[in-house]
């Protein structure tokens, strides 16, 4: 019954929502308002399940995060060139495990200074599946990634530019390389990693959060994910749900014209960089064990 009356509650606080208010995990849940929780003190991983002192964030691998990714069997990888023979050239790493199974397509580093969501991303690539295929363009935006920027070359936000133009500025160019590439993959899900910054008045102060369009076919997934971060089995500190993805955003434009979910990963910057990109992974792998990849 908790279960059913959380979805319920989900699913109201989604539907025609506006402006992004935080939903309960459960009807009687008392989580404070979102600007509290990201001014309350950074979660904290136990040190055994992080990389260890002085290992420099370039040189992390997944075994350095210990518990994740453990399973699965091997994988054929193979590259795709989006925009090829462009200076936009970017290159989607495809995974395949060895059985049957749906495709997920991971985008991380939509925004190149949201640094935790492209080296989850970049992590991911070397991942073990048991089936199915995954996707990952990790950085998405990686003149941004490269010159710690959150826009493109031409100083616009590639999360504003969805479904993109062929024809236009760089973002709207990667946009539409991104949009038909996903189109093209008829994934069951997209999961979109980002990071939130940290509070600045009432701008983009998310937190530890995961942000959908429509709930239609991932419901009680999400769902999963609120109730285990509430109740400790899952990232240092519970997940805040929101909705209303920003206009030419890849959550809000590949849900509407695709049909396709999407669920959009933040991280607070509050938090230091290791705890960051381990609540990216832990969130992607608990995505992939649902959707029946690992």
């Amino acid at each position: 019954m908790r279960r059913v009356s959380a979805l319920i509650s989900v699913l109201l606080l989604l539907a025609g929502c506006g402006a992004p208010e935080p939903a309960p995990a459960a009807p009687q849940a008392e989580t404070p308002p979102a600007v509290s929780r990201a001014e309350d003190p950074p979660a904290a991983y136990p040190a055994e399940l992080l990389p260890r002192e002085g290992l420099e964030p370039p040189d992390w691998t997944l075994a350095d995060f210990p518990g994740l990714f453990e399973g699965g069997g091997p994988v054929q990888r193979e590259a795709r060139l989006l925009l090829e023979g462009t200076e936009l050239e970017n290159t989607v790493t495809v995974l395949r495990g060895e059985e049957e199974g749906p495709a997920v397509y991971v985008v991380a580093g939509v925004h190149g200074d949201e640094t935790a969501g492209w080296m989850a991303g970049g992590l991911l690539k070397r991942a073990a599946l048991r089936a199915g295929t995954l996707y990952i363009l990790s950085p998405a935006n990686p003149y941004g990634a490269e010159h710690d920027r959150r826009n493109t070359k031409s100083d616009r936000d590639l999360n504003r530019n969805f479904p993109g133009d062929p024809e236009g500025w760089d973002a709207e160019r990667i946009a539409a390389a991104l949009f038909a590439h996903i189109e093209e993959s008829t994934p069951v899900l997209v999961l979109d990693l980002h990071e939130a910054r940290v509070h600045q008045g009432e701008r983009d102060n998310l937190g530890n959060s995961v942000i959908c369009q429509s709930l239609d076919g991932v419901g009680e997934l999400v769902l999963d994910i609120l109730l285990e971060s509430e109740a400790g089995g899952l990232c240092a500190a519970p997940i805040t749900l929101y909705g209303s993805p920003p206009p030419g955003s890849l959550n809000r434009t590949v849900t509407l014209e695709l049909g396709v979910p999407v669920i959009t990963v933040e991280t607070s910057r509050a938090e230091p960089l290791a705890q960051r990109v381990r609540t990216q992974l832990e969130l992607a792998e608990f995505v992939l064990e649902n959707c029946g990849l690992l």
